[in-house]
């Protein structure tokens, strides 16, 4: 007779910390190629915005996982709802209405345009682009005045990497980048691209999102419980402490 009842009781004890435990999971998409910010290490996603989504989602008592994907493929997954949402997105005119957006951004930058280190030219604005041909990379966003601008001539590709080799075969005249990121490259390929290019000139200043989808029904949930734990992040002392850790000593370009 006691196992009889001992039985359905054991089960609904389990289950409900299972049930709890599945209702506190999300999947986050993650650029593999953005570091500091966000990229792919060994398959696991590492970076600055990574770490401070893992603990905000933390904070709010929430688990979360990454999927480490290319920024093209993870925007569309989370478009089409088979992704909770993606990061780092700035929510300009041409993607702004696709998503949801959280109160605050992750982190704001600065979108740099360099051209070679012999250049003269230096504060240099989007219109002062028109005319010429820049790289940039498939279906990033540098902010609505450069993006909106149909005369500059974009030379797109797949990576920021990719776009500086070509800025230093002569293919181009500039390249835009985002500045932590341009360091970043200039320290991982120092024998190529050590003292061999100059910022002229900044595009936007913009601040970047995870991009929730409008096509996951919980999205709007997960959005919500992001937006709790970001704000205990900040409040605890926490988010400062990441940026110290990733940030407070940045490398130089040429070492």
């Amino acid at each position: 007779m006691q196992r009889k009842i001992l039985a359905p009781l054991l089960g609904l004890l389990l289950g409900l910390p299972l049930a709890d435990c599945r209702a506190q999971q999300v999947v986050i998409g993650a650029e593999d190629d953005w570091a500091p910010y966000s990229s792919n290490v060994d398959g696991q996603a590492r970076g600055f915005a990574v770490d401070v989504v893992r603990e905000a989602y933390a904070a709010a008592g929430v688990n979360v996982a990454f999927r480490v994907l290319p920024y093209v493929r993870c925007m569309a997954m989370a478009r089409l709802g088979e992704l909770a949402g993606c990061f780092d997105a700035v929510p300009n005119h041409l993607i702004a209405e696709r998503y949801l957006w959280p109160d605050k951004p992750l982190f704001s930058t600065r979108m740099n345009v360099y051209a070679l280190a012999g250049s003269t030219e230096h504060g240099l604005h989007a219109h002062d682009f028109e005319g010429k041909t820049v790289g940039v990379t498939r279906d990033y966003e540098y902010g609505d005045e450069f993006d909106l601008n149909q005369k500059i001539v974009r030379e797109v590709g797949t990576k920021n990497e990719q776009g500086f080799r070509k800025l230093l075969a002569g293919r181009m005249q500039y390249m835009a980048a985002e500045e932590r990121i341009a360091r970043a490259l200039f320290v991982r390929y120092p024998a190529q691209f050590c003292g061999k290019f100059k910022e002229v000139g900044t595009v936007a200043t913009p601040g970047l999102y995870i991009a929730f989808s409008k096509h996951d029904p919980a999205a709007a949930g997960h959005l919500h419980k992001f937006n709790e734990g970001f704000a205990l992040l900040h409040k605890s002392g926490r988010y400062k402490a990441l940026e110290a850790r990733w940030f407070a000593a940045p490398p130089s370009p040429c070492r």
